[in-house]
């Protein structure tokens, strides 16, 4: 098994760290944030409309780090 790469690490940490100062400081930068979010991303007539286009898109993601993954840990 191989470990997650450092450089990952340290960036979803500093993400996590300006999220919680984000959330003690500028709540309402935040829940304008996640109001933008909630009517654009998760919203339903959204995610029906471009619903394949997603699909696609995370099935090629997928398949492109299963790939990656499978061929480093058998040295391809």
């Amino acid at each position: 098994m191989t470990a997650i790469n450092p450089y990952l690490k340290i960036i979803f940490g500093l993400m996590f760290v300006l999220l919680g100062l984000g959330y003690i400081y500028r709540p309402d930068a935040i829940e304008r944030i996640n109001r933008l979010i909630r009517e654009t991303f998760l919203n339903d007539s959204y995610v029906a409309l471009h619903r394949r286009n997603w699909g696609f898109l995370l099935l090629l993601l997928g398949g492109v780090l299963l790939y990656m993954g499978l061929s480093r840990l058998r040295g391809w």
